[in-house]
């Protein structure tokens, strides 16, 4: 079964905010539990909303080319 591409982009933008809200929840789990300095978890926070993002646009690439690189 093959999804038409609004569908795909409405699943990987589903998946991108389940993973952004995952993030919230681990962002404050650090933050109550050990109390670490905002600074480093504003850094924890983008890097692992950066990866995310890489997995689907690697993904979406793969998608177009066929052809999956890991860098």
């Amino acid at each position: 079964m093959k999804t038409t591409k609004t569908t795909n982009k409405m699943n990987l933008q589903i998946v991108r905010n389940v993973a952004y809200s995952q993030i919230n929840k681990i962002n404050k789990n650090i933050k109550e539990i050990i109390e670490v300095d905002n600074e480093l978890l504003d850094i924890i926070d983008i890097n692992m909303k950066n990866a995310i993002n890489k997995i689907i646009h690697d993904y979406k690439v793969y998608l177009q080319t066929g052809v999956y690189k890991i860098k």
